[in-house]
């Protein structure tokens, strides 16, 4: 449930508002209302609130002052201005207050319920965030690297299998997220990880960026988890952070040099290593763990199967098909239908 505050002096308007939302409007609770801006002041700081409404022309403090309260308290609670009056100075300050949506009074129902629900979008992809992260914060707990990796790139598919909005604002509400976790572990990430991070901003984000923002969410993890060379010269350690190589590069050709370069043994020796402890081969535990990333992706994404043998670097479709189905039993076809009746 979302809760909504309606800031309105004027009572006929405050109670179309709340009829207009009560009945048309699924998953929210009205919390509140305020005929005034001191009104308005004790409901924002007694309760959280997920979307407030407010009216720029209450007696004091005025809808922009409430607002620039909202804003300087960190609240990231969604507003929606009504107002009479289309003045232009009256928006300037509004748009530097990042109020997130306008409504002309008499406000007419299609606008207003078109502008709440997009308000309630976006409230819910940012929640969602909120949700991932703390179950990322588990598993970093945990030192669950292969766990974590797979629940980013599931979370990125989600994303972008979304057919009603574009993926942009949940990337960057996400991005934000991963950051916010960074400064609790006092993670100081790479300069030039924080500028990717940041240059997000200044780019669309559409479907045809799919790959390289998951490399890049990729990168993330290996920050957060502090994944570093290091490492691999301890023994105890060495299979570990290269079995964490894989996963983070199981969307490119890995050879079994390129693994051993990471333990820092030879390729000889880490060939036996490996087999004796993972009990097969490094070239079968690769493409066992292909056709495990192939299953999430059949299950949780509306990508072609084409696509998804690609993204896993199977260079021909018919192959992967019979290595899936030699894995699982099942095409990727019969795989899909039967995961997502």
């Amino acid at each position: 449930m979302y809760d909504v505050v309606i800031v309105e002096d004027e009572e006929l308007e405050r109670k179309a508002l709340r009829t207009i939302l009560s009945r048309k409007v699924d998953g929210i609770n009205i919390v509140g209302e305020a005929r005034n801006g001191a009104e308005a002041m004790k409901l924002i700081n007694s309760q959280s609130i997920d979307l407030i409404l407010v009216d720029i022309n209450i007696p004091k403090p005025n809808g922009l002052e409430i607002i620039q309260c909202i804003r300087q308290k960190n609240m990231k609670t969604k507003v929606v201005i009504l107002t009479a009056y289309d003045y232009f100075e009256i928006m300037q300050k509004a748009i530097r207050l990042k109020a997130d949506s306008f409504l002309l009074k008499p406000v007419r129902t299609e606008e207003l319920l078109g502008v709440v629900n997009a308000c309630l979008s976006e409230l819910g992809s940012s929640r969602t965030s909120n949700a991932i992260a703390d179950q990322i914060w588990s598993l970093l707990e945990q030192r669950a690297y292969r766990e974590c990796l797979s629940l980013v790139r599931k979370h990125l598919e989600s994303i972008y299998a979304r057919k009603e909005e574009v993926p942009r604002q949940a990337i960057l509400e996400f991005s934000d997220e991963l950051l916010s976790l960074a400064a609790k572990r006092k993670v100081e990430m790479p300069s030039e990880l924080l500028g990717q991070i940041s240059n997000l901003t200044k780019e669309r984000l559409d479907a045809r960026s799919r790959n390289r923002i998951q490399s890049l969410f990729c990168q993330i993890v290996d920050a957060l988890f502090q994944v570093t060379e290091e490492h691999f010269g301890r023994s105890p350690e060495r299979m570990q952070n290269v079995l964490n190589y894989i996963e983070r590069n199981i969307n490119k050709e890995i050879t079994l040099e390129d693994a051993a370069s990471c333990a820092s043994v030879s390729s000889c020796y880490f060939s036996r290593l490996f087999k004796k402890t993972m009990g097969e081969t490094f070239v079968a535990y690769v493409k066992h763990r292909r056709i495990e990333h192939a299953k999430d992706l059949l299950e949780s994404s509306d990508l072609p199967i084409m696509n998804i043998a690609l993204d896993l670097s199977f260079s021909d479709i018919n192959y992967f098909a019979k290595v899936f189905k030699k894995e699982v039993g099942l095409t990727p076809s019969e795989f899909r239908r039967q995961h997502r009746a």
